[in-house]
């Protein structure tokens, strides 16, 4: 089972590895981000030298679930399902047709702050696809019997979501209630109720220039601007989502599952905050599980578990969410056994406190920078992780950077982001065999 739940932001490539006999030493150096801001206040973000020859563009709109309501709950999941779908000039099937003619990729993905539509494409047939890429996010025309048709794809879609997704959404909305509490999954009784004018009004409303993020790897600036012109998206005034605000609270869903699936979590920051390096620090200190098939985690989280002398399976990893303008911190616990209030009750100790000195912070912030160095070799990865930083922030931080700000972390600062966690109130949901689960107020 995959524990890794947070894909650290980056935005740089590697360009040379450097071996000496007696020690290695690696070189780093990002490539060139472009950004700029255009008229129409979209912002557009290309990475256009990064050695590939698929090129790889993202439209994005702040337009995830947290701008949602409680009548149109689950609305940004059904239209990044109906992505593709017959538009004002284009059948789906032509859609389909011609963008595996040209052996590209096409989809969209979406969040609590985004809703994103990505083509992939060998750069000599990408020009080609655009005009289909195109027509698909700002000529969407939601027919209702494609609708219909696709209600039982969403239907699929909720049948095969993850348990451990099922309890990262539930702990958000015991910390949040609303805003970002709010589900990225359209709820049952939402599939057959949200229709074509729903829909067309929610586009409408956040589609426009003025939340729109226009991202790039190996597609240079002056494309992307083009890009921008051939959407014409309107302008509008721009709906602020609420900010969020932290509760706490329990949560818990009993399901007939032989595992345990649980996510305490605290008050974290913002992506924009200060203290963002030393919480990042702090979630590779309690570790993100193993580095090591079949191998044990260094982390202290699963060090405190073993020492529990528990002789079930378990599996514990960190977790570390920023958002624009809030953030949680926790860990996600799997645990297949009974006794499940002595080792929940053990990371939670830990969560409030952990070990932290001179050696953890050391291993932390090596296990953090190389996981920043691995994830840019991928540039589906990087271009993900420049529209994150683009989309919370409005900006994206050149690597040297991003490094510069884990190297100048220290031993008080992660002490500090642990003692904020530790003094608020923690969230827990439960999902699966949450029977014998302790509440909160009984850790």
């Amino acid at each position: 089972m995959a524990m890794s739940t947070l894909k650290t932001p980056v935005m740089n490539s590697i360009a040379k590895r450097c071996y000496a006999s007696k020690a290695a030493a690696l070189s780093i150096k990002g490539p060139e981000v472009q950004t700029k801001k255009l008229p129409n206040n979209t912002l557009v973000v290309a990475v256009p030298e990064y050695p590939t020859k698929i090129g790889r563009i993202s439209v994005t709109f702040l337009a995830g679930s947290r701008y949602e309501d409680p009548e149109n709950s689950g609305i940004a999941h059904v239209i990044r399902s109906s992505a593709g779908l017959s538009t004002e000039s284009s059948t789906n099937f032509a859609i389909l047709r011609n963008l595996g003619h040209l052996g590209t990729n096409f989809y969209a993905t979406s969040d609590r702050e985004t809703i994103t539509y990505t083509i992939e494409a060998h750069k000599d047939n990408l020009i080609s696809s655009l005009k289909y890429f195109i027509d698909s996010i700002s000529n969407q025309k939601f027919k209702p019997w494609e609708l219909s048709d696709n209600s039982k794809r969403l239907q699929y879609d909720l049948l095969t979501i993850p348990p451990v997704s099922r309890v990262l959404d539930l702990v958000h909305k015991a910390a949040y209630r609303t805003a970002l509490g709010n589900t990225i999954f359209v709820p049952k009784y939402n599939i057959k109720k949200l229709e074509t004018e729903h829909l067309l009004y929610y586009v409408k409303q956040n589609f426009i220039s003025d939340k729109a993020i226009i991202s790039s790897v190996g597609v240079d600036l002056e494309t992307l601007v083009l890009i921008s012109d051939d959407l014409n998206l309107p302008s509008g005034n721009s709906t602020t989502a609420s900010k969020a605000k932290y509760y706490g609270g329990d949560l818990r869903k009993n399901k007939p599952l032989d595992t345990t699936y649980l996510a305490v979590v605290g008050e974290g920051v913002s992506y924009k905050d200060s203290q963002s390096a030393a919480f990042a620090v702090l979630q590779n200190l309690l570790g993100k599980g193993s580095s090591v098939k079949w191998g044990n985690g260094q982390g202290v989280l699963e060090q405190s578990i073993l020492k529990t002398n528990t002789s079930d399976n378990f599996a514990v990893s960190a977790v570390n969410y920023n958002y624009s303008d809030s953030g949680i911190f926790g860990f996600l616990l799997a645990y297949n056994g009974k006794n499940i209030s002595q080792v929940l009750n053990a990371a939670v100790q830990t969560l409030k406190s952990p070990t932290i000195n001179d050696a953890e912070v050391n291993r932390a912030k090596k296990q953090l920078i190389f996981s920043l160095v691995a994830t840019s070799e991928s540039s589906a990865e990087v271009l993900e992780n420049i529209t994150q930083q683009a989309s919370v922030t409005g900006q994206v931080l050149p690597f040297e950077k991003l490094v510069a700000a884990v190297e100048a972390v220290s031993v008080e600062d992660v002490k500090k982001a642990a003692s904020k966690v530790a003094n608020s109130k923690l969230s827990l949901a439960g999902y699966g065999n949450v029977a014998s689960t302790p509440y909160l107020d009984s850790l």
